[in-house]
């Protein structure tokens, strides 16, 4: 792991998508895209609540002004499955639609991705699990989020369940947007719950970039900003929602910094612990994540007591005292943003966690996440994580 003036003497490469289009209204940048593209007929990939809503009109009205005729794919449910990326690429080839526009929460997004990427490929979807196994660029791709939380935008990740319900990971450059939009008008009707388990989802990413043993000089400065836009602005995008533009306005931005600092940087044991609450349990990705983060936080503080400190800091705590204090105050700040937003921060509720089921969530963090493991700033045997679960009951 490289820090301070070291980091500077290092090259790196920037993994992004082709072009972001940001602001209130950006939705708009649809009708360019489609027109620079030719394209004659689109697939908005979404989930069909956010439709019957009308929060996709605007997708709709961009792409319609540029010639284009749209039709829909609204079978995306949180946590998709596989089976479901199959059957977008099935309506995606019998329609012939020659883009693929994703509009809705990270679940959709990362649909639309492999979806668009398997339409011109007959290879099976199990084929293109791990990390560089798409078979090559899929189809012209628009990236556009609902929520403000999963920065998946922004990414080429995919993150789909299989039969067995474990959770399998997709990394591929072939999964980049051509045009990621982030307009925070369309996240104007996100319900509570949803806008702060996506908002905590944001925070976790940020964090875990921040402190990840692969964090570069680029995502360090991507981390910062999105910790901070999350600690001024949470809270009023949780609470006063469509009456707060601003908050709204920054806590879009904050995912997709995140997004960026994380594809960039990798993640932490949040994200392996998290596994088996939703593979388990049902927990979705966000809500999971930050039952977790402050009692994973707590166990990595004395590994990087200077940048949790930051985080402190970055999120507007009262801390004071030593590095060592200033550190675990971010901790708090964490557990009490979180229940101020309304999310548990403990996961004694989900059921029975004895001893046997948390030896179990451990082996599946360890066999299906360890890359993240891997990341994280402290050391985490099998003792290690079982502790941090048990604290977090």
């Amino acid at each position: 792991m490289l820090d301070g003036l070291a980091s500077r003497t290092s090259t790196y490469s920037v993994q992004s998508p082709d072009r972001i289009a940001y602001g209130l209204g950006s939705t708009s940048e649809l009708a360019g895209f489609a027109a620079d593209r030719d394209v004659d007929s689109a697939l908005v990939v979404s989930d069909a609540n956010i439709v019957d809503a009308g929060v996709t009109d605007p997708v709709v009205d961009a792409l319609e002004d540029a010639g284009a005729s749209v039709d829909f794919f609204t079978d995306v449910k949180p946590e998709p499955k596989l089976s479901m990326v199959e059957d977008a690429v099935d309506v995606l080839r019998e329609g012939g639609h020659d883009a693929v526009v994703g509009a809705g929460g990270g679940s959709v997004l990362d649909t639309a991705k492999l979806a668009s990427a398997l339409a011109d490929y007959d290879v099976p979807i199990t084929d293109t699990l791990g990390m560089g196994n798409v078979p090559g660029a899929g189809r012209p791709l628009a990236l556009v989020p609902t929520t403000a939380g999963t920065g998946s935008e922004v990414t080429h990740i995919g993150v789909f369940s299989d039969d067995e319900g474990v959770k399998r990971v997709v990394y591929d450059e072939a999964l980049f947007a051509d045009l990621a939009v982030v307009d925070a008008e369309l996240t104007r009707s996100l319900p509570k719950p949803v806008a702060a388990a996506t908002g905590l989802d944001t925070l976790t990413h940020a964090v875990e970039s921040y402190v990840s043993t692969l964090r570069t000089p680029y995502s360090d400065a991507l981390a910062r900003e999105a910790i901070r836009l999350v600690g001024s602005s949470l809270r009023g995008a949780v609470l006063q929602g469509g009456d707060n533009d601003e908050a709204r306005y920054d806590m879009s931005l904050a995912a997709t910094v995140a997004g960026q600092a994380f594809v960039n940087s990798g993640l932490g044991a949040v994200h392996a612990l998290t596994y088996p609450l939703g593979s388990e349990y049902g927990v979705g990705h966000g809500r999971a994540n930050a039952m977790l983060l402050p009692h994973v936080m707590e166990y990595n503080v004395p590994a990087e007591p200077e940048r949790f400190a930051d985080v402190a800091d970055l999120l507007g705590a009262d801390a004071e005292g030593s590095t060592l204090d200033r550190a675990y105050a971010a901790v708090d700040a964490v557990f009490e943003l979180t229940e101020d937003v309304g999310v548990p921060t403990a996961i004694g509720h989900l059921g029975d966690l004895d001893d046997e089921e948390l030896e179990s969530f451990a082996d599946i963090a360890f066999e299906y996440s360890q890359h993240n493991i891997d990341r994280n700033p402290r050391d985490l045997d099998r003792e290690d994580v079982l502790q941090i679960y048990r604290n977090a009951l």
